[in-house]
Order: C-alpha cells, then structure tokens, then sequence
C-alpha cells in the first residue's frame, strides 16, 4: 500500500500565525514614539542591531516580530533626522544670499509683509551655486502678488530656522525641524520667473489660491477668514478672539478641514459614479458599477484633501478612503481597524514628528471613538445616536486637551452639539457652493454663498460665548501629572466595554484625577515671557500670582505677550490673575482674561474685564510678598518681590532715575539676585543698575525663542542653566 504524504493543510492549523496587522502598527508606533522622547540621536546601528536580533528570534517565535518592528520604526526616526540634520542652511551675511525656488504655501499678508515658504532650487552662497533641499520662511514685499506654484528669484538674507518665532502652545522649533523648515529670510529684491510646467497639484493650488483672492475681493479679511477656513482649509485670517471661543468650547475642530468633509465629497463622487454606471449596460457587462464608484472615490478623496490644504484629518480621511476602496476592488472585507492603523502609520513613517502634534491625537482618537461606538443600537432614534457618538467623542478627548492645554472644556459636549448641526450641515456647504461659483466665473452667487456663511458662523460665535458664560463651562487645571493621565486612560479603557459589561460606568471616576489642581510651590517661581522689545513677566507663590508689563507699545508684541501669558497660566493651572504692575501704560493685548474655576457671583463675564493695576508707589500697596521702589517717573517703576535676595523688576528707567534709586535704596538693592530690565535700557544705564548690585545677575528682556524661568529657593537662586542643545535646535 503506497504511503500517503501528510496533507500540508492538515498542520496549519497547529502553525503559529504572525500577529496582524494592527499589532504591527502599533509596534511601529510605539518605536516612533519612544524616539521622540530623545532629545539626542543615538547611534543607528543600536536600533537595527536590535532589529536583527528580535527578526532572529522571531523565525522560531512569531511575537518577536513586533518588537523587531519596533526598533525598525526606532532606527527610521533616527535616520529621517540625519536626513534633515545633513541639510547645512546658509550662515548670515553681510550680502543677501541670491536663490530661485518655487512658492509651496499659500501666501499670506502678515502686518504689512507678505510670508510664504520657498522650495530652492537653487541659492548662490559666497559666490557658489549649490542645491538647497529643504523650505526656507520668506517674508517681505514683492512686485506683484505671488501665488503658489510660481517660481520667483530672491535676493535675501538668510539665518536659522531658529530665528522664527517660538510657540506658546507648542514646541515650534522640533515642528519647524520635521517639516524640514530649515532656514527664514527678509526679501530684498524679488523677480519672477516664468511658469513651470503643468500639473495637476499646481493646478489645485492655483484653484486655491482663486478662492482665496474671491473670498478676500468680497468679504472683510476677518469675515474672509472664516469662508476660507471651511472651503480651502486656509484659517490665518481668523481673529484670535474667534479662535478662543472654539478653542475654549472644545469647538476648534470645526474651524478646519475635517475628515468628515473628505468622507462626504469621495461619498457623493461614489454616488454619482454608481448611477451613471449603471445607465450604461455596456459598462456593467464589463466591470460592476460597485467596483467604479470605489475606483473613482479615491482620485475624489485626494483631490479634495489636496484642495483643502491637505491637513493631516484630510490626510488621514484619504488614507483610509483608499485602503476600503482598494479591499472592496479586491473582493475582501474592508476593516475600519486596519484602514485607520494604515493611515496612522502612514502619516508618522512619512514625518515622525507628526506623533508629537495634538492635531494628530485629537483627529485618530476621535475616529477611534467613533469607530467604538459605531455599533450602537441602530433603532434609536436618530438624535439619541447623535448624542451617544458625541458625547463618547467629548469624553475620551478630555485627558488630551487636559495634557496639552491644561484645560477641561466641559462644555464641549453641549457645544458640539449645538454647533455642529449648523456649521457641518449648512456653513461647509455654502462656503463649498460659493467656492464652486468663484472658480466656474458666479461672482452673484459666490457672494450670497460667502454672505451666508458670515452669517450663520457669527451665530455661532455669539452661541459659543453665551456657553463660556455658564458656570464651570472650563475648568483650568494645569497639565496633569502622569499617573492622573494613566488613571484617566485606564477609566476611558472601561468606560468602553461593551453596553453588557457590568459597571462599566466607573471608568467615568478615573478621569476625577484631572479635575485636581496643579500642586502649588512655596518656592518664588518668576517666568521672563517672549514680548518682542516688551516686557512681561509672571511670577508665583504660595498661590499668589501677578504680572509685570513695560513697553508693550507695538500691537504685534503686545498680541504676543498676552497668548504666552494665557499658555503659562494655563500650563500652571493659575486661575486668577491677583496682582497687575504697570510700569508705563502700556498692556497685553487682548488684555490679560484667566478664567475662575468656581465663578464668584456677578463674576461671568467673557472675555472678562481688564485687571485692577497697582499703583506704583514707594510704600504703597504692593502684591503679595513684594514692595515698591520709585523714582519721580511712573516708567521708572521698580517692583522688589521675595525676601532680601529675591528678584528686582524694573521698568524703563534712565540714568537720572538709576542714581536716584542708588541713593535712597543702596542698601536694598545690593542685596538682590537678580535684576530684570527691559531692552531699552542702553548699555551704560545696565552698567550703572549693575553696579548698584554688584553681586545680582542682570537679566534683559530681548526676543528670545521661548519663555526662560526662575526660582528662588531660600537664599538660593536656581536659574535656567545650561542645557545642550537638541538636535531639532
């Protein structure tokens, strides 16, 4: 009897199987993330060891294989930084450098100058031509108005990407890093050239920018910016007041291209491709109609997206739009799972720095949530599931905008609620509408359209501020501690089990730990705040706070210091504003509003009214913990805070007033640590100030790329101190 050789499919059900696909995603994830916490590259060949030897261990055990991704996802962050870090920007000199490069970003009129980023393709530095494959930050003024896709020669002098300016609410110089962002400049002299060749990017680009230059020949520039915030994704027009009442409601995201907007236009391309389709029979006897609405959604999906400025949701919505279109053209079933975990591991391969954004966690977390809670019954009532999805979404958001912001909106739910009917539902639309009429040549109906928009996005805007006037419609806490945000990961984990999983409901009090406030230090804590040629300081103790304001004259600065002074309020969880030192007349602008946790009666007002300033008067009342020393001068002010060695701060004093306050406050000043000045000061006036206090550190307030702090411990004095640069610096 001849012998059977045993079936191959009959062991396949003992083979271990790899793990899927998702595993692999979050593996590579995981790598990426634990890179961005180095602010050093390790050397490469560390991670790819690693990777051989897990690969190894995997041919015998299949689970290695994540860790073996891991450490791949590792070793790429490092080499895209190389990558980046090989890239050496021109050093400054005294002659502009000449490049010729194409305009990548839409223009914008910042102040009196126009910004954009530069693609060079070319620059001629110290007489030699060399490539430079990175994007510089122009800004300046040009013969005519420049577009998109235009390619222009400059004159211009060029320094580091670290000459721009820093972000309160961010890390813009790691960002400005990964967007490969190397380099900025001020235009001398600027010539066009001709036009490159067509394409279709360029041509979406110029369609753009047409819907930009409609919407700003019709509306006001403020009222323009949100028309154009809806259509083409474009939002630098709109007010900072505007941005804090959808900011504060939890309500930002509706203010740009989201992926709900990419999912409706491929939707409707999907629609009417299948339609058409099967009105001719011919078609259908060849290829399904199903299979040509799914071949035509993608091309729809990211022509959109790239329309809309191709922000990562629009990205992310692309993405997953082309892996369910491309699994129901082959026949299989498309997993929202893995279409999400393909686009999240997509965006992070294509910019590693992508993982450290809060757009990214903000747009993934919430399809996460809505994919969870997909599966909610079906036969309730339309307005119920629209609750129940946004009311999930509002929730399993809040430890990120509490980890970021340092801020609960508790209102966001209501908020969203209320809003998102009026704005997803008739302001895109319209805003869409008239951004068709601008380009087919319908200026009539491009006004209505952009008219209508005005106005249904200014009732938003008086509702959202009617909300923030509710009591606790925003709690400040301050950014939590680790173990409040792992609690709170760990109550959302239970909050979604399944509807049968009994006492699911509890996970609701682990995100009671983010409600608690930031612990408070006896210790004097002083923050220098960027302010331009201004000056504005913050200080902290023992729950008391105050600020300290000198020349802020320049309206520029001026909406700079109050949006770093709103970021360390809320990054320490200060809820009230006690003391405020005016050294001239000079303010923040808007002035300074820190909301209250528990609102005192008749104390509801948005966005608040200004704080009572303190007279700066020798042996006046003084902040908490501080006293006042003042020459005849109001600008001569000079605040004393903290004991015998704590801090001075002082405002734009001359000589006459330095050798007044030398003479009657000697001895008291010669005891101090620290003394803070603000630019103006000449250099012989800080020689004379310096010599009153021999043995103080003099501080100038001059731009500086991020916030610098102090604190006074005792006697002691702990000051920044010296850290090593980042390779993103």
């Amino acid at each position: 009897m001849r012998s059977v050789a045993p079936s191959v499919a009959k062991g396949a059900g003992q083979a271990k199987s790899w793990p899927a696909f998702l595993s692999f995603a979050l593996a590579a994830g995981l790598g990426l993330g634990v890179f961005q916490f180095f602010s050093y590259l390790p050397p490469l060949w560390i991670p790819l060891l690693c990777a051989l030897l897990a690969a190894v261990l995997a041919w015998r055990w299949r689970w290695w294989s994540l860790p073996a991704v891991a450490a791949l996802a590792f070793a790429w962050g490092i080499w895209q930084a190389e990558q980046r870090l090989q890239v050496n920007w021109p050093a400054p000199q005294t002659e502009p450098v000449t490049l010729v490069g194409e305009i990548v970003s839409p223009p914008q009129l910042l102040g009196r100058e126009t910004h954009f980023l530069v693609a060079p393709r070319w620059l001629v530095e110290a007489g030699r031509k060399r490539p430079f494959p990175a994007l510089i930050d122009l800004h300046g003024h040009l013969p005519e108005e420049p577009q998109s896709g235009q390619i222009w020669q400059f004159n211009a002098h060029l320094q580091p990407a670290s000459a721009l300016p820093a972000s309160p609410f961010g890390d813009a110089a790691r960002q400005r890093f990964w967007d490969n962002i190397r380099a900025t400049g001020s235009i001398h002299h600027a010539q066009r050239h001709s036009d490159p060749l067509w394409n279709p990017l360029r041509q979406i680009e110029s369609w753009r920018q047409s819907v930009f230059a409609a919407s700003n020949a019709i509306l006001p520039r403020a009222e323009a910016g949100l028309v154009q915030a809806l259509s083409v994704g474009m939002g630098g027009q709109i007010p900072a007041t505007v941005w804090a009442a959808f900011r504060d409601t939890g309500t930002a995201h509706l203010l740009v291209i989201s992926g709900s907007h990419v999912a409706v236009v491929a939707g409707l391309v999907f629609w009417l491709t299948q339609w058409l389709w099967r009105r001719l029979p011919w078609l259908v006897n060849r290829y399904p109609a199903l299979l040509a609405a799914s071949v035509a959604s993608i091309p729809a999906a990211w022509a959109y997206a790239l329309f809309a400025g191709f922000a990562l949701p629009a990205e992310r919505a692309a993405l997953m739009i082309t892996a369910a279109a491309l699994a129901r053209c082959m026949g299989r079933r498309s997993d929202t799972w893995s279409g999400l975990a393909l686009a999240a591991l997509w965006i992070c391969l294509e910019n590693p720095g992508a993982i450290r954004e809060i757009s990214f966690w903000l747009s993934f977390g919430a399809v996460a949530v809505l994919v969870l809670v997909a599966f909610v019954d079906h036969e309730q009532p339309w307005w119920r599931r629209l609750m129940t999805t946004q009311w999930a979404v509002s929730i399993a958001l809040l430890p990120l905008l509490a980890g970021f912001f340092g801020q609960l909106p508790l209102v966001s739910p209501l908020a969203n609620l209320l809003v998102i009917p009026l704005v997803e539902l008739f302001a895109v639309p319209t805003a869409l509408l008239g951004a068709l009429a601008a380009l087919l040549g319908g200026d009539g109906l491009a006004r209505l359209c952009f008219h209508l928009v005005v106005v249904s996005m200014h009732g938003v805007v008086m509702l959202l501020e009617a909300l923030l006037r509710l009591p606790y419609a925003t709690v400040v806490t301050g950014r939590p501690g680790l173990w409040a945000l792992l609690a709170a990961g760990l109550g959302l984990a239970l909050f979604f089990l399944p509807r049968a999983w009994p006492g699911r409901w509890l996970g609701v009090v682990g995100l009671l730990p983010l409600l608690l406030p930031v612990p408070i230090s006896s210790a004097l804590d002083v923050e220098l705040l960027p302010a331009g040629e201004g000056m504005l300081l913050f200080w902290r103790q023992q729950g008391h706070s105050g600020i300290f304001t000198a020349n802020l004259w320049r309206k520029g600065e001026a909406r700079e210091a109050a949006l770093w002074l709103q970021a360390s309020t809320q990054r320490r969880g200060v809820t009230s504003i006690e003391s405020w030192v005016r050294s001239d007349s000079s303010a923040p602008e808007p002035l300074p509003r820190v909301q209250r946790q528990w609102w005192p009666r008749g104390g509801r007002a948005y966005p608040g009214g200004p704080l009572p300033s303190l007279a700066c008067v020798a042996g006046g009342p003084a902040p908490p913990g501080g006293s006042f020393l003042a020459a005849k001068l109001p600008q001569s002010c000079v605040l004393l805070l903290g004991d015998a060695r704590g801090p001075l701060l002082a405002g734009d004093l001359d000589g006459t007033a330095i050798a007044a306050l030398r003479q009657r406050y000697g001895a008291q000043l010669a005891t101090r640590s620290a003394l803070f000045v603000p630019a103006s000061l000449t250099l012989e006036e800080r020689r004379q100030l310096q010599s009153s206090a021999p043995s103080a550190t003099l501080i100038v307030a001059t731009t500086a790329p991020g916030l610098r702090s102090w604190r006074w411990l005792g006697d002691r004095l702990q000051g920044p101190g010296s850290v090593a640069r980042a390779y993103w610096q």
